[in-house]
């Protein structure tokens, strides 16, 4: 397949993200470009294998292979067979950076995406829109724009057989021990054995995986069921408090505030009245 566009850019420029050029080349050319290309730019190979040169290193791009090239990197790419098919999108935004940073492309990156369909499927969602020039298609494309990004993290980083997709592996039979026993008193000790972890690694493993300590995720949990109970309308709130694992009941409403930034009571209030 080979098909690309280049929009006309109407106001989806004050957007968060937007797509600047998106295209796919059944026969990639050979590009040299000493001072960078000027936008950012994601490029991954669905059939076919080709060559990156990064900062003098050579990378083999095959089926399932992808690069980030942020604006300005010197970099070269070229097919090795005849058939070297990519797909890309340049893209820009106010937010960009943001999101590049939490999907770990804070700089140029070759990386391997695992399910190459479900984020294969958003791409030719774009597409179709550049294709139609339809008035608003830039506007639509920058809402397909962030869910690629969303699925991008997830069959980069989050899939299994990813780094972070077995240390998330790992941490899930304590994720869901959480879960099932929120109500009861929970200690470090007996989440580390779950997993057969000192309490110190359990505790650096959560904060890689989830960017939150072990009580942080169980706290989170009980206001999470709180809300829920206090939507019901049928207890007080000193009997969600021990529903949901708290004895102190005062205790728990300072909890519930730090999060919701509204105390049990004026989240219930505040609840009635918009229904």
């Amino acid at each position: 397949m080979t098909d690309f566009y280049y929009p006309v850019l109407n106001d989806e420029v004050n957007l968060p993200l937007y797509v600047l050029g998106i295209g796919a080349r059944d026969r990639e050319f050979h590009f040299i470009r000493e001072e960078g290309y000027p936008n950012h730019q994601i490029i991954y190979c669905v059939r076919g294998s080709g060559v990156l040169v990064l900062e003098g290193e050579e990378y083999p791009i095959n089926a399932g292979d992808a690069f980030y090239l942020p604006p300005n990197v010197p970099h070269e790419y070229y097919p090795t067979e005849e058939i070297w098919e990519t797909h890309w999108i340049t893209f820009e935004g106010r937010e960009v950076e943001s999101v590049m940073e939490y999907i770990k492309l804070e700089k140029a990156k070759v990386f391997h995406i695992h399910d190459l369909n479900s984020l294969d499927a958003i791409f030719k969602k774009m597409l179709y829109l550049m294709r139609t020039n339809y008035y608003y298609c830039g506007q639509q494309c920058s809402a397909h724009l962030y869910q690629f990004f969303i699925e991008l993290n997830r069959v980069v980083n989050l899939q299994n057989g990813s780094h972070d997709g077995a240390k998330q592996n790992q941490l899930q039979p304590v994720i869901d021990y959480i879960n099932k026993n929120y109500r009861k008193d929970i200690t470090l000790t007996e989440l580390s054995v779950l997993i057969d972890l000192s309490p110190q690694y359990l505790c650096r493993l959560f904060k890689e995986c989830l960017n939150l300590r072990p009580f942080e995720y169980l706290a989170r949990k009980r206001i999470q069921q709180a809300k829920m109970l206090l939507l019901e309308d049928k207890k007080n709130i000193n009997e969600i408090a021990a529903e949901v694992g708290y004895n102190d009941c005062s205790y728990f409403c300072a909890v519930f505030k730090r999060h919701e930034m509204l105390s049990p009571a004026e989240f219930r209030n505040l609840h009635k009245k918009s229904s």
